[in-house]
C-alpha cells in the first residue's frame, strides 16, 4: 500500500503519498478525525484518473464514517459526566456533519439524552458556527480560572470527605488502591478528641459544626439527654451513647434522628444486629426513606457479609429507584470486591439519579478512569471534580500528582500545587495534606531540573511529616534528589 503510494506521489510530483502514510497511521490508532483530514489532503493531491484515487476515496469515506461514530460516543461520554453544555455544542456540530438515517438517528439519541437531563439542545441554527469548530472539537471541560492540576506513590491515605462523598485518593493513598466509601446523612459526627475539650452547649456546638444551623438548633432542641449522648458518642464511649440515646428516644420516641444516633452507637458498641433492627423499623416507619438500607448495607459489609450487603442494596434500589447514594453504594461495593469497570458503570449510573452532582464521586471516577488506563477522562473527572468544588485540596493533590506521573507537565503542577498551599493554609487541614503537597513539590520540580528547589521541598516534607510510614518514602525521594 505504502508502495503504490509512494508511487503516485512521484508520478505527480507532489506530497499525496505522505498525506496518504499520515491517514494510514492515524486510522491505525483509531483516530478517525485526523485520518479523515489527511486522506481528504491526500485525495486533493491526487489526480482523478488514476488508479489509486478510488482506493483513497474509498479510505475516505470509511474515516469519515468512523470518525462521526467516535464523535457520537463522544458525546455520550460527556453526558455520562454531566458534562451537558460540550455535549450539547458537539451534537450541534455533528448535525451538520450526518449526512444518512442512520446517522441522524444517532443525534437523535444523543438529543434524548440531553433532553431527559433537563439540558435543552443549542438551537440549529447555531450549527454553522459550531461545524466551524468541529474540527477541534473539546474534549473536556474547560479548567477554572486558574489552571488545575494529580498524587502518586503514597501509602494508604486520609480521605477528604466531598459533600457525603469521600474522595478515594486525598492526599495519602494509593492511587492503586483507593476506596471511595459513601458518607451518609449520619446525624452524629463523632470526632476523637480529648474528653476535657467537650462539655456543655459549646461542645455539642463544635460536635455538630459540620452541621446547617437549623439542623444543629434542631438537635438542641432534643434536650440534655441527646445532647450528652452525642457528646458521649464523640469521645468514643459508645455504651454509654448507647444508654443516653435510649433515654432521648423514650423521651422522643417518634424522633427519626434520634432512633438513626441510637443504631449508630450501637454499631459502634459492636451490636450491629440491634442496630440494623432499629434502620428496619425506620424503614418501616417511612417507606420514601432510602437510607435504612445504605446503613444495613454498611453494617452488613463490616461484618463481612459481602453478598447480603449487595442484595440490600438492590432491594434499597427497587424501593427507591432515584437513590443516587444506594447505587453509588453499590459501586462502592462493587469496586472492594474487584470489579472496577461494574463500579464505574454504577457511578456513572449515579450521577444520573437524584442529589448526585457531587465533586467527590466525580474524583472517585477519575480515579478509577485512572487506575483502569484511561488518562484523558481522569484528566475530565479531576476538572469537573474541581469545577464543583475547587477548594479541594485532596482532588487538586491527585490531579497535581497525574499531571506529574501521567503527563510530564510540573510547570502546570507546580502552579496547581501553588493553590493549593493557598487552600491549605485558609482551613485547619490535616498536617498529612502539607507533607504531600510538599513531596509532590519536590517532584515537579525534580522534572525541571531544579535540584535546590526539589531538595528545599522534600527536606520541608520531611520536617512536616510526623507519620512513621511515610518515612521510607519522604527519604527515598531525598535521596533521590541528593543523587542527582
Amino acid at each position: 500500500m505504502a508502495i503504490f503510494g509512494n508511487l503516485f506521489g512521484q508520478i505527480f510530483g507532489d506530497n499525496a503519498a505522505e498525506h496518504e502514510a499520515r491517514g494510514d497511521y492515524y486510522a491505525g490508532v483509531n483516530n478517525w478525525r485526523r485520518a479523515t483530514e489527511e486522506y481528504r489532503r491526500s485525495l486533493q493531491r491526487t489526480s482523478k484518473n488514476t488508479i489509486g484515487y478510488r482506493r483513497l476515496a474509498e479510505k475516505y469515506d470509511d474515516a469519515r464514517a468512523k470518525g462521526f461514530d467516535s464523535l457520537v460516543e463522544e458525546i455520550h461520554s460527556h453526558i455520562d459526566v454531566r458534562e451537558f453544555t460540550y455535549a450539547s455544542d458537539l451534537l450541534v456540530s455533528a448535525r451538520g456533519q450526518a449526512e444518512t438515517e442512520v446517522q441522524r438517528d444517532k443525534l437523535d439519541e444523543c438529543e434524548r439524552r440531553l433532553r431527559a437531563a433537563g439540558r435543552a439542545v443549542p438551537p440549529a441554527a447555531a450549527a454553522a458556527a459550531a461545524a466551524a469548530a468541529a474540527s477541534t472539537p473539546q474534549t473536556a471541560p474547560t479548567a477554572p480560572a486558574r489552571s488545575v492540576p494529580r498524587a502518586t506513590e503514597m501509602p494508604p491515605r486520609t480521605p477528604e470527605p466531598a459533600a457525603r462523598f469521600e474522595s478515594p485518593l486525598s492526599p495519602a493513598e494509593r492511587p492503586s488502591r483507593p476506596d471511595p466509601t459513601v458518607r451518609p446523612a449520619a446525624s452524629v459526627a463523632p470526632e476523637a478528641r480529648p474528653a476535657r475539650e467537650l462539655g456543655g452547649d459549646q461542645a455539642f456546638q463544635k460536635v455538630l459544626g459540620h452541621l446547617q444551623p437549623a439542623a444543629v438548633a434542631a438537635r438542641a432542641r432534643l434536650g440534655s439527654h441527646y445532647r450528652d449522648a452525642v457528646l458521649a458518642y464523640a469521645r468514643g464511649e459508645a455504651p454509654r451513647a448507647v444508654e443516653l440515646f435510649k433515654k432521648s428516644v423514650d423521651e422522643h420516641p417518634g424522633e427519626p434522628i434520634v432512633l438513626y444516633d441510637l443504631a449508630a452507637a450501637l454499631a459502634s458498641a459492636g451490636r450491629s444486629r440491634e442496630a440494623q433492627t432499629i434502620y428496619l423499623k425506620l424503614a418501616e416507619r417511612n417507606p420514601h426513606d432510602w437510607q435504612p438500607y445504605y446503613e444495613i448495607a454498611q453494617l452488613q459489609w463490616t461484618d463481612g457479609l459481602w453478598e447480603p450487603a449487595i442484595a440490600t442494596v438492590e432491594e434499597g434500589l427497587q424501593r427507591h429507584l432515584r437513590s443516587g447514594y444506594l447505587m453509588a453504594q453499590w459501586g462502592v461495593f462493587l469496586y472492594k470486591m474487584g470489579d472496577k469497570r461494574g463500579a464505574l458503570e454504577r457511578f456513572y449510573a449515579a450521577l444520573q439519579l437524584d442529589s448526585f452532582d457531587d465533586a467527590g464521586l466525580y474524583h472517585v471516577i477519575a480515579n478509577l478512569h485512572l487506575e483502569l488506563g484511561d488518562g484523558e477522562r481522569a484528566r475530565r473527572g479531576y476538572l469537573k471534580a474541581l469545577e464543583l468544588n475547587p477548594h479541594s485540596a485532596g482532588t487538586m493533590l491527585d490531579y497535581a500528582e497525574f499531571l506529574i506521573e501521567h503527563r510530564q507537565d510540573p510547570k502546570a503542577a507546580l502552579a496547581i500545587l501553588e493553590t493549593t498551599m493557598r487552600t491549605l493554609r485558609a482551613t485547619a487541614a490535616p498536617r498529612l495534606l502539607h507533607v504531600y503537597r510538599s513531596y509532590l513539590s519536590s517532584k515537579a520540580h525534580m522534572l525541571l531540573g531544579e535540584r535546590e528547589m526539589a531538595l528545599l521541598a522534600v527536606t520541608r516534607a520531611l520536617e512536616e511529616n510526623d507519620q512513621a510510614w511515610l518515612e521510607d518514602t519522604l527519604e527515598a525521594q531525598r535521596q533521590a534528589v541528593l543523587a542527582v
